[in-house]
């Protein structure tokens, strides 16, 4: 059925989109499926997650959990990253999604450092909450990840059958339409497991339209100063490497506030820009040194980076189109964000 894995095991992958631009988002996947020490029994997410995160071309980490009666990443670890993307594949009981102190360190991680987690897990409310379907104050999932009620393994998705899905309306995925398949087909396959999100604290996401019943499987929840992802349909099993890369690209964008104008929320900002709006040159200065600086248009497209070493520095910015663009900073402190207009 499903077991498990653990140790520390980072390896670094930094890929560039093109030979002269560097992306802002900095991702630490984290990779808690349970496939390292039980070859044939559980099926590796990682092989189907790779190749999209390769082809969207964001520089991230690779943090493997081989034993998985041990903790991932602390909150040290995870404060260097922009973004967490925990995957837990088909793994499903004693704290194998997560354990005790991974949910303390997430909590940190998101409250305290601000960061940002897209959690792929089908079956992470099983494994630790399984006698629950609604979440009150004082419960991680409630105050951190934002679930209030869920319905728990309400669709079986198994070979050969699969699951048409749909991007809720009014939410970053609204036009996507895509299938999804069994991957756990190894030694001990059980197939798919999707809970159903009757009520949260974000906004829809992604919908099951078939098989029966239609209902809400992934949500996005901004609690204003943190945002999380949450999907109980494995990513992992979007049956395109299109419509997987595309759906990925589109979660990295709204947690980094780059989806669109109105996605950003602004934290107080550390950066000063003028002039805003800006035509043929920009300055921008810093309470603290800045070690890094990318600007990004409003899709989440890097279209300058630098290395700087300083609280000041000017941009020219005659070379951009006209329109919105985001500025975003690494200090010694972490990460800030501004909007830039360029006219």
């Amino acid at each position: 059925m499903k077991i498990f894995t653990k140790l520390l095991a980072l390896s670094l992958m930094l890929l560039f989109l093109t030979t002269n631009i560097v992306h802002a988002q900095n991702i630490l996947c984290v990779d808690r499926d349970g496939s390292f020490e039980n070859v044939g029994v559980f099926s590796d997410d990682w092989q189907y997650l790779q190749p999209a995160m390769d082809a969207i071309g964001f520089d991230y980490d690779y943090y493997e959990i081989e034993d998985l009666s041990l903790d991932g990443p602390d909150q040290a670890t995870m404060s260097a990253y922009s973004m967490v993307f925990w995957f837990t594949g088909e793994v499903w009981s004693d704290g194998t999604t997560m354990t005790n102190n991974d949910e303390f360190n997430l909590l940190l991680y998101l409250q305290l450092d601000g960061g940002t987690l897209l959690l792929s897990a089908q079956d992470y409310l099983w494994d630790r909450y399984q006698d629950f379907g609604i979440f009150t104050p004082g419960m991680f999932p409630y105050d951190v990840l934002g679930i209030n009620e869920v319905s728990q393994d309400i669709w079986n998705i198994d070979t050969p059958d699969t699951a048409n899905v749909v991007g809720s309306v009014g939410s970053y995925a609204e036009g996507l339409s895509f299938a999804v398949q069994d991957i756990y087909t190894e030694e001990t396959d059980d197939g798919l497991f999707v809970d159903e999100i009757l009520d949260h604290q974000g906004e829809d996401l992604l919908e099951i339209e078939t098989p029966e019943p239609w209902g809400v499987t992934a949500y996005q929840f901004d609690a204003g100063t943190y945002k999380v992802i949450f999907s109980t349909l494995t990513v992992a099993g979007i049956s395109d490497l299109a419509d997987r890369t595309e759906f990925l690209f589109r979660s990295i964008g709204w947690l980094h506030g780059t989806t669109g104008v109105n996605a950003i929320k602004m934290e107080q900002t550390k950066l000063v820009v003028h002039p805003n709006p800006a035509t043929t040159s920009v300055q921008i200065g810093c309470k603290y040194d800045m070690e890094e600086m990318w600007i990004m248009n409003s899709t989440g497209q890097v279209v300058d980076h630098f290395s700087i070493g300083q609280a000041r520095f000017k941009v020219n910015t005659s070379h951009y189109n006209a329109g919105v663009y985001f500025v975003k900073v690494k200090t010694e402190n972490g990460f800030t964000v501004s909007r830039l207009i360029v006219e």
